[in-house]
């Protein structure tokens, strides 16, 4: 079955402008989304919000939803050995805030957030404290009055925390705030994880907070079940049609999914895990998967192998080392892997983009390109600008983190066409074989019922020729001893001739491999003297030269292994013009006799010499191989079926040797 699909290779016929016009267009996309802004996304950037946005005023009960992370500062505490009491003994200005999430890429780091809020008047209702990700291991928060003293309130989140411990189950991580008298407050929050470390807060009314998850919980549900009903659809057709890049996208779908799922809490609110890394391990795996899968994908989409073999061969060692980290996604490796292999990861895909934007413009007129670089590319850059975003090279921004889910559904939708039309196009191409399949088979069978037929009309004049040389060697017994002569050859090739049809031209021939001989012991000398008798004529000598060979027997059958020698011998003749043919035998080893033929001239080139190889030692050989070497194919089956073998020595520029090796006594 056909891996590769010709639905997008037929040329159409649209202007190269019009093509040219969407290239730069996608290009331009692509660009955008990716360069702008390529400032430095750490938090610790000097950005201060301007004038009374300097810190949080709350009038009293939280009413709507407030998105406080824009009052956040931060500080990286690089030895993560500080404690509570050391970080509040730290001047402000160590804290720093950014104008973006508060982001710090991959890193074992441990980050102190502080934000000031001031209430006016008294609270009645508590508010509810939604701190985002979910994937952060260990997320501690203290509210200290004033921003001195001890703490008055501390709440300990994080995926780490068992289900039991959780103060609030479901997706998010929730505190509810104490109620809080009229005053300067500084809330605290320590956050701690070996996946990116980025953060955002929300301060929720409860009812609102209800109807929010709600929501997103019914959407994330929603394109959970559609990514892994989609990825379970594609690996089911993959395994039909046995296309090992449409399993390989499934197995991307469906690890895409569970990723999608687990940063969006399912594994928290569904499974309730008690161990405390279990959320680090399917995310982090399936993660890795999606990274690696990506890496062969592309390379099939560019036919890297083909085109690029030395640097298919260290993708594939790239994609292969991606998934090893797997085996450390709970573990401080999984830091490393988004410090190191993230950011490439980005370039290796930027490069596959180019690359396709380039053969896109080379072949305008090839749909196939542009089907990829539509469905493939905007994706990609959105795919490109989360992976930078996440491990701090450019500023973490709500629509860079979220852009990704929509370009996504783009891109399935997309890929969900093309994987359509192109299994389509299998099916198709599948029924068309097997009708051709079942076509051969038709006319096989009749090949064989007619080859079944002459071989018995063959035998009826083969059997008159016979009876007729016999009947005029009676006759003739007081003539000449050149027609007795004639008379005994026409009788010999005529029960040779009845021999190959009973071998070659009935049905137990063509079924089976193997041949079916009349062997006995004859002396090699013997043998060859006669095989030189019989096939020496006038403008083709044959001539017979043995070398130690007297008193040595081969076990054959006399008919097919002549036949197997005069093969040789005609491949030999082709060449040699009418000038006569040596055939030498002489003593191999203890066990074996050797008959070698030489074969020379000047149209024996490398092509004539790959031929007579590719008859000798090949089984499937090509259609014109085998119409024009048939007779060394049927010499090598013969020869084998006898236990023996033949080779084929390189003695020059234009000169081979035909050897035949039999067992001998």
């Amino acid at each position: 079955m056909r891996v590769r699909s010709r639905l997008f290779t037929a040329p159409k016929t649209h202007p190269q402008s019009a093509m040219a016009s969407a290239a730069a267009l996608v290009l331009l996309i692509i660009t955008t989304m990716v360069l702008i802004p390529w400032h430095g996304a750490n938090a610790q950037s000097s950005v201060t919000p301007d004038g009374d946005e300097e810190h949080l005023v709350l009038p009293g009960n939280v009413t709507e939803p407030i998105e406080i992370t824009r009052f956040v500062a931060s500080f990286a505490d690089t030895t993560r050995k500080l404690g509570f009491e050391e970080i509040k003994a730290l001047p402000d200005a160590d804290f720093q805030q950014s104008s973006a999430i508060p982001s710090f890429g991959y890193t074992r780091d441990v980050i102190w957030h502080q934000l000031d809020l001031t209430i006016s008047n008294d609270m009645t209702k508590r508010a509810l404290l939604e701190i985002g990700p979910n994937y952060l291991n260990f997320i501690d928060v203290f509210l200290v009055p004033d921003g001195l003293g001890d703490a008055v309130w501390h709440s300990r989140l994080g995926d780490h925390v068992p289900a039991s411990a959780r103060q609030y189950g479901g997706r998010a991580h929730i505190a509810a705030l104490p109620l809080m008298e009229p005053g300067n407050y500084r809330l605290y929050v320590r956050s701690q994880s070996n996946s990116a470390n980025l953060i955002w807060m929300t301060l929720w009314p409860a009812t609102d907070l209800v109807s929010s998850l709600s929501f997103r919980d019914l959407a994330s549900n929603v394109f959970f079940g559609f990514i892994l009903a989609l990825g379970l659809a594609y690996l089911a057709l993959g395994l039909i049609a046995r296309d090992r890049i449409v399993v390989l996208y499934s197995i991307w779908v469906l690890a895409i999914g569970v990723t999608a799922a687990v940063v969006n809490g399912v594994v928290l609110s569904e499974l309730r895990p008690e161990i405390p890394w279990l959320n680090d391990f399917l995310l982090g795996t399936a993660n890795i998967i999606t990274y690696g899968v990506t890496v062969f994908l592309w390379l099939y989409i560019i036919d890297a192998k083909k085109k690029h073999p030395l640097a298919y061969k260290i993708c594939c060692a790239y994609g292969f080392l991606i998934l090893a980290f797997a085996a450390g996604a709970t573990t401080d490796l999984y830091t490393v892997f988004g410090t190191y292999i993230v950011p490439s990861h980005s370039v290796f895909m930027a490069t596959m983009c180019a690359i396709l934007i380039k053969r896109a413009f080379e072949d305008v007129h090839n749909p196939r390109y542009w089907a990829f670089l539509v469905v493939l590319a905007v994706p990609t850059g959105a795919a490109i600008m989360i992976q930078l975003a996440l491990s701090g090279v450019i500023d973490a921004t709500r629509l860079r983190l979220e852009l990704h889910s929509y370009t996504l559904m783009f891109h399935l939708v997309g890929m969900g066409i093309i994987m359509t039309v192109r299994l389509s196009r299998m099916d198709k191409e599948r029924v068309t074989v097997v009708r051709k399949a079942e076509e051969t088979t038709s006319l096989v069978e009749e090949q064989r019922k007619l080859i079944s037929m002459l071989s018995h009309e063959f035998r009826t004049p083969l059997a008159v020729i016979q009876r007729s040389s016999e009947m005029l060697m009676l006759r003739l017994t007081n003539h000449k001893d050149d027609v007795l002569e004639r008379l005994r050859r026409i009788q010999l090739q005529a029960q040779k001739l009845a021999r190959l049809v009973d071998i070659f031209l009935t049905k137990d021939g063509i079924d089976t491999q193997e041949l079916s001989l009349a062997r006995k012991t004859v002396p090699i000398n013997r043998f060859l003297q006669e095989f030189v008798a019989q096939t020496t004529r006038e403008g083709a000598e044959v001539q017979a030269v043995s070398s130690r060979t007297t008193g040595i027997e081969v076990f054959i059958d006399v008919t097919l292994m002549g036949l197997a020698i005069t093969n040789l011998v005609e491949t030999s003749r082709r060449f040699a013009h009418g000038a006569p043919i040596h055939i030498s035998t002489h003593r191999h080893s203890e066990m074996r006799v050797e008959i070698s033929i030489p074969c020379r001239g000047e149209e024996l080139d490398e092509d004539e010499i790959a031929m007579i190889s590719d008859a000798l030692f090949r089984r499937d050989m090509e259609s014109q191989s085998l119409q024009r070497a048939l007779g060394l194919h049927i010499s090598q089956r013969i020869v084998v079926a006898h236990g023996g073998s033949i080779t084929l020595r390189q003695k020059g520029a234009r000169s081979i040797e035909l050897c035949l090796l039999l067992p001998c006594e």
